[in-house]
């Protein structure tokens, strides 16, 4: 929403009138000599002004003079949020500044964010929060509590620090735009696979969980599968969570995995599947587990958190890359790893897959809207099928339809994987020194939106 002051014609500053279309949790008010922000969710305002500081305004918390030069950043979206507007030579400032995975940055030359962001001469902290950095502090979402849009459309609040909102909201429109229409694509699938985001958690007692949340959930009714509805899990009895997934045809992946090498080996036995491949589920007997680290930095930190929550038209086409193989055939996933093959690894964000000069976080792909998709039993671009069913497909309570879609997407991997096998022992020393840091920890810690949240990074 965007409000402007009232009889008091905005643009003295030369502030960009832009509105706010999701219900984010912060809206946009206009005045001719200031901007204010309110995060409704924290229940805090930010005054933005460009010349002298307004005087007998209520209810501002703290004020910033824009446009800001500098920035520190908490929370890795953040620096995708940057990345984004053209601004990451204003990231002058981390809290962990090795753990940053945008390829484009000189690490070398951002300094440590402290405790006292004062001392660290930024104008502009993003955090996880809106008091840790006290006057400079200023808060973006750190879990995954909100729908995908609704939290790429944070990069307006950003903006609004570089009085730079044009062009966020035109690339935010684009984003939107594009997911809208991948999602109405979507909505004509005949037979719906059904897919979970699943989560274990150790500790004292071991934890299983059905993953609910509103990003995840909305990605997967967004993708065509079945589980929008299905109440979130979260129990102690590991019998419980297997028979609560049993009719899954993919399961998405977000616990913490320490046994780089020999994930997919610990994810069945902290799930408790000691014969998975007579287990009766589909997806286990096609082996269809993916995770969100597929992109990393050379050190192994998993870009997911820094990029991916710019992009949810990338990360839902990464979703319907694996439920609906045949939707498009061109599109190469970014972010998503088949846990459960054996020759994809993890790639590593550089010149070969990021253009600096043309980054494709700042370009958004037309999407034509159709109606004429109904998943591979029906679609005249799916690969052939002679029509037989043996009824194998069927165990587990699956349909045979979605056998067929997580098969046929084991059967695509294998077959990149057979043909990219050079390449994968040429890059395999590269690999072997990335391995051991393979894990989401961002910014200290922290932990962030798809992963085991246990603060307000990724891990």
């Amino acid at each position: 929403m965007l409000i402007c002051g009232a009889g008091v014609a905005a643009g003295d500053c030369g502030f960009d009138e832009i509105s706010v279309v999701t219900s984010p949790g912060f809206t946009i008010t206009v005045d001719s000599e200031y901007k204010v922000l309110e995060d409704q969710t924290a229940g805090i305002k930010y005054g933005l002004y460009c010349d002298r500081q307004p005087t007998g305004v209520d209810g501002v918390d703290r004020w910033f003079k824009v446009p800001v030069s500098s920035a520190g950043i908490r929370v890795p979206v953040a620096s995708g949020f940057l990345e984004a507007l053209g601004r990451r030579d204003a990231i002058v400032a981390a809290e962990a500044p090795a753990n940053l995975t945008n390829a484009c940055l000189d690490t070398s030359k951002i300094r440590a964010l402290g405790s006292d962001a004062e001392q660290t001469g930024v104008d502009v902290v993003f955090s996880s929060d809106a008091g840790s950095d006290g006057d400079r502090s200023v808060r973006l979402p750190a879990d995954d509590t909100l729908a995908p849009l609704q939290l790429a459309e944070w990069i307006k609040l950003v903006a609004a620090f570089f009085n730079d909102e044009k062009r966020a909201a035109a690339l935010f429109g684009g984003i939107a735009d594009a997911y809208k229409c991948h999602r109405g694509n979507l909505q004509h699938v005949a037979a719906r696979p059904h897919a979970y985001w699943v989560e274990y958690a150790g500790g004292d007692k071991a934890s299983y969980s059905v993953v609910g949340s509103a990003y995840q959930k909305e990605l997967l009714a967004a993708a065509g599968t079945t589980n929008a509805t299905a109440a979130a899990l979260n129990t102690t009895d590991v019998a419980a969570f297997q028979s609560a997934v049993s009719d899954a045809a993919v399961v998405f992946d977000q616990s913490q995995l320490t046994e780089h090498g020999q994930r997919a080996t610990e994810w069945y036995r902290e799930f408790g599947y000691t014969d998975p491949q007579n287990s009766g589920s589909s997806f286990l007997r096609t082996r269809s587990i993916w995770r969100t680290d597929k992109y990393t930095s050379a050190s192994g930190v998993s870009n997911f958190a820094e990029f991916a929550y710019v992009r949810p038209d990338l990360v839902l086409q990464d979703v319907v890359g694996v439920v609906q193989p045949t939707y498009d055939a061109n599109y190469t996933r970014r972010w998503l790893l088949w846990l459960g093959g054996t020759n994809e690894d993890t790639v590593v964000v550089g010149a070969d897959n990021y253009d600096c000069a043309r980054p494709w976080l700042q370009q958004v792909a037309a999407c034509t809207a159709r109606e004429d998709f109904v998943g591979p039993a029906g679609d005249s671009d799916s690969s052939s099928d002679d029509g037989s069913d043996d009824g194998s497909d069927d165990a587990g309570g699956s349909s045979g339809r979605a056998g067929r879609i997580a098969g046929g997407v084991v059967g695509a991997a294998a077959a990149v994987a057979l043909g990219v096998v050079g390449l994968h022992y040429y890059n395999r020393h590269r690999r072997n020194a990335r391995m051991q840091a393979l894990r989401q920890t961002e910014f200290g810690g922290a932990e962030i939106g798809l992963a085991r949240r246990t603060g307000s990074g990724f891990s």
